[in-house]
């Protein structure tokens, strides 16, 4: 079982990979100087997480743009403390503040860790356009299905 994490209030939430187009690992990293977690997923997890936060963000107040972080590159070292198997997204409207709440992918039936982030408005938005900008920078789709080519040739089985 890998730590659990809780954040009240953070100064770093954002995404990023690392690795070639193609084999790209995906990462969720947030906290504050000197406690950073660090989180391993999938990339439709990154793409349904930002399209989700996308949709309930409409609800919120215009957002000042100061309240909307700058620095979302991934600090080193990038670690995972462990691999995520599910994200839920809650917003407390009273407080205009998401919860991001994160599970660890369990193989051996113990209690799982579990991360819950709070962020505010400029942290979502910021994400948001930080995890479209990962996310559209992998492998380009195939013209007939959709699919990410093949990273090696540019191939993609539906073309046969």
């Amino acid at each position: 079982m890998g730590q659990s994490f809780h954040f009240g209030q953070l100064q770093h939430f954002t995404t990023g990979t690392i690795g070639p187009s193609g084999q790209r690992v995906f990462f969720l990293q947030f906290g504050n100087p000197g406690d950073l977690a660090t989180l391993q997923l999938e990339k439709m997890q990154v793409r349904a997480l930002a399209d989700f936060l996308d949709q309930l963000i409409g609800d919120v107040e215009p957002i000042d743009p100061e309240d909307i972080p700058l620095a979302l590159d991934l600090v080193e070292p990038i670690t995972p403390d462990w691999t995520v198997s599910s994200i839920g997204v809650a917003f407390e409207k009273d407080k205009s503040e998401f919860v991001v709440v994160a599970e660890e992918l369990n193989e051996e039936n113990e209690e799982a860790a579990m991360a819950q982030i709070h962020l505010t408005p400029g942290q979502v938005k910021a994400f948001i356009v930080r995890a479209t900008e990962v996310v559209s920078a992998g492998r380009p789709p195939c013209n007939y299905c959709g699919e990410p080519l093949n990273y090696t040739d540019g191939w993609c089985p539906c073309s046969n």
